[in-house]
């Protein structure tokens, strides 16, 4: 799988739904209070040594484009935020990737669900292999931190698009074409 490009919008949700938000119909639900906006190149993001919305935003470098709204701030708690990532990826049946998390998850792709771990948990890596059908579609991850204590959301969803790529096993036959064309040439030449 992968994504050609990724947005994400972040709310302050009610500490009583922090961890249950995916399983409450992935919104914010009553009390949610929108944070910001961001784009981002990847999928990984971490809290664990910054327990702040900017220090989890900017912890691989992958967000950008950062908009803080409604008093939020890059120093603001991370406490009970909930996220959520939408884009396009490539997406091939029979593929697996993982996904790293600390409290609720949950993963559509092209309204269907992937990727189904809400509730509050430790740190947990889960590998899911996708089975729906190939071709670029829609994603949106749903990830919702809860207490304060760790805050970890990556995944293997790569963030560089495949159209027009070719293969590296195609990359590596190049040289073997380019050469057989050389020699047609050259024996069609009088």
């Amino acid at each position: 799988m992968h994504a050609a490009s990724i947005n994400g919008i972040f709310w302050s949700v009610p500490s009583s739904t922090a961890g249950d938000v995916p399983t409450l119909g992935n919104t914010p639900g009553p009390g949610a209070t929108e944070w910001g906006t961001f784009t981002a190149s990847a999928l990984q993001f971490s809290g664990d040594s910054d327990y702040t919305l900017g220090g989890f935003l900017n912890s691989f470098g992958a967000a950008s484009n950062i908009v803080y709204i409604n008093g939020a701030g890059a120093g603001s708690d991370l406490s009970n935020v909930l996220f959520e990532f939408t884009g396009t990826a490539e997406f091939i049946n029979g593929d697996t990737f993982s996904v790293l998390h600390d409290d609720g998850v949950n993963m559509y792709v092209d309204g269907k669900l992937v990727v189904g771990a809400p509730g509050l948990t430790a740190p947990a890596t889960d590998t899911y292999t996708y089975t729906g059908p190939s071709g670029v579609q829609s994603f949106d991850f749903i990830y919702a931190n809860g207490p304060p204590s760790q805050a970890d959301f990556q995944t293997t969803l790569n963030s560089a698009p495949t159209s027009g790529m070719p293969e590296p096993a195609t990359l590596t036959l190049l040289p073997v074409g380019l050469a057989a064309l050389w020699f047609v040439r050259r024996r069609v030449r009088p």
